[in-house]
């Protein structure tokens, strides 16, 4: 598998099956099997005969590999995950043979032969999910690990202090293993862990409050039993200022108010998410259209950025529950289709979606379906089959 090209891994499957790409930059079309170039443009001649580069590369991967169906066919198992008999099926199969002729080829039966042609289909839909999978997952926005914020006074910035949320609550269950309140068990040797421990623990004083040094032991001893220890550390790692003399310690400010821009930040965060949910999305009613007989789906959604997408996708996937609109987007291809909106209702200013604002629209929806139903003469026997308008997701 790792003997293959970077171009051939990187190709589209419309691009595998040809056995071809379009290179922008070069502005030559490349063979993905041998990496030969052809640039646009250029004449080639060939056995009396003038090709444009496009032509011609499609006349080499013929002249020189045969065909994509063989080059891929004769890749590893370890590449198409078939057997040798697949193999030798799919030769069959793709050269028109009969299903009389490959018993009398290879042995067995018709209705042995008939099974090994649904095994196939069906391994070829489960490759067509996890291709959707795969595709959806590399779609998807990276995730970043999120690192806890440093406090603005700490005395030295290094890997001490790059930590994720995951790792400093796995170590304060370690060291806390009664609870966040608790005692501490022992306190560790690793730098990072102390960082963790240090930050979890200044949370034990008030902010706007100064402390004598008898005050932050008895604080810190309700901690870990070595108090001593803890008060020297909060200090040396910036947590907490104290006097030259020690006779007064407080919280350092600066870190008081980083974690104050924290919980804004996270309340910001938790208030658009609320806003978003109560936000009418555009709703309607909306038909997909077959271009080529006139046949279309009307429906009505809460949301139709959302159902658009979600029709599109399951028509792509060969997965849409109207089995006759799915047969005639697999004979016409996603060309002949349209996603048209025949009518937007339009929310009133400043109104939410509450479950009551909710439903009245999707009553209405329901009876303008009706309505368009009628107007365009879109019946079971002259549309697709008949969806519900879908609630607001």
């Amino acid at each position: 598998m790792d003997n293959l090209p970077d171009l051939f891994w990187s190709a589209s499957l419309e691009e595998m099956k040809r056995g071809y790409r379009f290179d922008g930059e070069s502005e030559s079309f490349i063979c993905l099997i041998c990496g030969s170039d052809f640039e646009q443009g250029v004449i080639y001649p060939h056995e009396g005969k003038l090709y444009e580069a496009e032509k011609y590369v499609r006349l080499h991967v013929e002249q020189e590999h045969e065909s994509m169906f063989a080059h891929l066919l004769e890749l590893d198992k370890k590449v198409t995950g078939l057997t040798d008999l697949q193999k030798q099926l799919l030769r069959h199969f793709y050269a028109g043979t009969s299903d009389n002729d490959i018993v009398k080829e290879t042995g067995g039966s018709t209705s042995t032969i008939r099974n090994h042609r649904f095994s196939l289909r069906e391994k070829a839909k489960q490759a067509k999910v996890f291709l959707a999978l795969m595709d959806l997952l590399e779609q998807r926005p990276v995730k970043q690990t999120k690192l806890i914020s440093n406090h603005r006074n700490a005395t030295m910035l290094d890997e001490r202090y790059a930590i994720t949320e995951e790792e400093s609550e796995a170590i304060l269950r370690t060291y806390f293993p009664d609870g966040l309140d608790g005692m501490m068990t022992e306190f560790p040797k690793k730098e990072k862990r102390k960082v963790v421990i240090m930050r979890h623990v200044i949370k034990r004083f008030n902010p706007k409050q100064t402390y004598t040094e008898n005050e932050v032991n008895e604080i810190l001893g309700t901690a870990y039993s070595d108090h001593v220890t803890l008060r020297r550390y909060l200090v040396d790692y910036g947590f907490m200022n104290r006097k030259a003399d020690g006779s007064s310690y407080w919280v350092n400010q600066n870190e008081y108010e980083e974690k104050e821009s924290d919980k804004m930040e996270r309340q910001t965060r938790k208030d658009a998410i609320r806003a978003y949910k109560e936000e009418l999305k555009p709703m309607g009613i909306y038909q997909i259209y077959n271009k080529r007989d006139g046949k279309a789906m009307i429906a009505g959604s809460m949301n139709l950025p959302a159902i658009f997408n979600r029709q599109r996708f399951t028509l792509k996937l060969g997965s849409h529950t109207d089995k006759a609109l799915q047969r005639d987007w697999n004979d016409a291809g996603e060309e002949q289709f349209s996603f048209d909106i025949l009518q937007q209702l339009e929310p009133k200013e400043n109104e939410t979606a509450t479950p009551d604002v909710l439903k009245q629209y999707q009553e209405k929806l329901t009876e303008l379906e009706r309505i368009w139903r009628l107007e365009l003469q879109n019946t079971e026997e002259s549309g697709y089959r008949e969806t519900k308008a879908r609630k607001q997701t």
